[in-house]
């Protein structure tokens, strides 16, 4: 690969520089690397935090959507990990209270 030519290993180097190679390059690669390796977490607090498997899912993916889009707000960069089990809880909290609203929302339709 192009990336590893020039001494970039998304698979070897650590989480700080992995974050700075997608911040600053958009490399996919090295989103792919983070993924890798701390995708089974986020997976992990997703599914513990929501008994619906597709809420967690759901979740898993607005996580890894948030670093897409900001990567820049993972900070400290060699604490993605950390940032990412954040996201993953308060992505998870806001599915919680979704679900909670729309049952309620279906319980008074069906007293109606």
């Amino acid at each position: 690969m192009f990336a590893e030519r020039l001494g970039f290993d998304p698979v070897t180097a650590p989480d700080a520089e992995v974050v700075r190679r997608f911040r600053d390059a958009r490399d996919a690669s090295a989103f792919a690397a983070l993924l890798r390796r701390h995708g089974p977490m986020v997976l992990g607090v997703c599914r513990r935090m929501l008994p619906c498997a597709h809420d967690a899912e759901d979740a898993f993916q607005a996580t890894f959507l948030v670093l897409a889009c900001k990567p820049a707000a993972a900070r400290p960069p060699e604490r993605v990990g950390a940032w990412l089990h954040g996201v993953a809880a308060r992505a998870c909290l806001k599915a919680r209270r979704a679900a909670a609203r729309r049952t309620a929302a279906e319980r008074a339709a069906a007293e109606r």
